[in-house]
């Protein structure tokens, strides 16, 4: 895996009540929205230095974990973190996330709250470490979580121009 990272924070939102029937276990396809990264200020370089990150992730796809259809079918993450980052490595990583999660029927089902702490140092996945916490609140309250989303951007091109911004996909589980 090329060296880029996720990290995700999100403003507070209003509680609301737990989707009926939540399962106790999920796994979700994750990618930044077209055109709209998440972004790094200042930018990742070859050089370790503290870094905020901010954007979206995009939930398709959710399915427990014997690959059946949930109630939470997908999601939409507002996301915001630190880290003390490098092209190819992250530690101290802190932030937050919310989902908003939608139905089947593609209807708002409830919001989870997400605490993001990775505090050992990531030097083969590093981006996983930044998918790396817990459900604070909402469905799947009490469940770790993890993943990784797969830079689009080479690890050569972050060490030699710096990345501000990191589309890619990839896998994030619950439970």
């Amino acid at each position: 895996m090329h060296m880029a990272w996720i990290i995700v924070v999100a403003a507070a939102a209003a509680p609301q009540t737990p989707a009926p029937h939540a399962p106790a276990a999920l796994a979700c396809h994750a990618a930044t929205p077209a055109g709209d990264p998440l972004t790094f200020s200042p930018s990742v370089g070859l050089t370790p230095r503290r870094v905020t990150a901010r954007g979206h992730l995009e939930l398709t796809g959710c399915v427990s974990p014997d690959g059946t259809a949930t109630a939470l079918s997908s999601g939409w993450v507002a996301v915001k973190a630190t880290a003390l980052a490098s092209c190819t490595s992250t530690r101290q990583v802190r932030g937050s996330a919310v989902i908003t999660w939608f139905g089947l029927d593609g209807r708002p089902v409830g919001t989870s709250k997400l605490r993001v702490r990775a505090d050992g140092l990531a030097v083969q996945r590093p981006a996983d470490s930044l998918l790396t916490g817990s459900v604070t609140a909402g469905p799947l309250a009490g469940e770790r979580v993890s993943g990784g989303v797969t830079p689009a951007t080479p690890l050569l091109v972050c060490a030699t121009q710096g990345m501000t911004g990191l589309p890619g996909s990839g896998r994030v589980t619950f439970g």
